[in-house]
């Protein structure tokens, strides 16, 4: 004879349920203190800078129900030869040189600069928010464990303390979400110099000291010195710079760049960032962000067909 104590079937759908139902209030919690734990402790712990240039550039556009969607996937080289992904979506190019602000303690970046700008990739308002919302699930967390502790419920306690283990595994170690941005490796840094020589071939060269002439333009460099000029703004000191003094007559908007290397592209710097004495128009400072080992060989003046170059060295 068979016999069926549907009281008891009931009773264990609940037990059941209530053990599902603390595994997934133990991973909600996890994952948020997870979260919310890390951007506390990059938000406090120290820093490094390192010096980088882009040389992968990769976007993905997916249709979504909110509209079109754009991954982005940047990788740069190091000044010592390391690979690492930087959160920049597409304000650099590649080959363009940047110094990338890491954690000391998680290997993530908090910020990348470039020449004309800034992608802070670690806001101050979400290390404020991120240090609130911790406490706050501690103390949560704390009242619940008392809760679930007490006798009839401590059954309870094991799936949520799984879930929260479950859910810091995820976030904090680098098979999850917790990886550092450095990379195994990254595709050399693209020679747009040689590119350019093929597709437009050689410009006229003016030699060290003359002036270069392009179209009604004309640029003599006076002086070069590597570094920034005094009272530049102190973002400037972590690149390799280039400072040149110029004069030059009728220049209007013709273009002024550095020829680029194996290593990179130059990046001009609006106004010197703020040092006294940035050309005028007619006379004073040139600033330029170059990336590691690139060795200064031409002024660029114009551009297309009425580019000239002026040999620096």
């Amino acid at each position: 004879m068979l016999v069926v104590f549907p009281e008891l079937d009931r009773k264990d759908e609940r037990r059941t349920n209530a053990m599902i139902l603390a595994f997934v209030i133990g991973v909600v919690w996890g994952a948020v203190a997870a979260f919310a734990g890390r951007w506390a402790v990059e938000g406090l712990a120290g820093t490094y800078d390192v010096r980088a240039v882009v040389s992968e550039w990769n976007s993905k556009t997916t249709e979504g129900q909110d509209g079109p969607h754009t991954t982005y996937d940047v990788l740069a080289i190091t000044e010592d030869g390391r690979a690492i992904e930087v959160p920049t979506r597409d304000a650099f190019g590649l080959a363009d040189p940047v110094v990338a602000r890491l954690s000391s303690v998680t290997d993530r970046v908090l910020s990348v600069r470039g020449a004309d700008k800034v992608v802070e990739a670690h806001h101050p308002w979400e290390k404020i928010a991120a240090m609130s919302l911790g406490l706050a699930l501690l103390v949560l967390a704390a009242v619940v464990l008392v809760k679930v502790a007490r006798p009839g419920a401590a059954r309870k306690s094991p799936p949520f303390l799984a879930g929260l283990a479950f859910a810091a595994f995820v976030v904090l170690t680098p098979v999850g979400f917790g990886g550092t941005a450095y990379r195994e490796a990254a595709d050399p840094v693209p020679n747009f110099w040689e590119l350019r020589r093929d597709l437009w071939g050689p410009p006229p060269v003016f030699a060290r000291g003359q002036t270069a002439v392009s179209g009604e333009a004309a640029v003599r460099v006076l002086d070069s010195r590597p570094g920034p000029p005094e009272g530049a703004e102190a973002w400037l000191s972590g690149f390799h710079v280039l400072t040149l003094r110029i004069e030059a007559s009728r220049l209007g908007d013709t273009a002024l760049e550095l020829s680029a290397d194996e290593h990179g592209e130059p990046e001009r710097v609006k106004d010197c960032a703020g040092a006294p004495g940035a050309f005028d128009g007619t006379t004073g400072l040139v600033c330029f962000v170059v990336p590691p080992g690139y060795r200064p060989e031409y002024l660029l003046v114009g551009e297309l067909e009425r580019e000239v170059l002026l040999r620096l060295q």
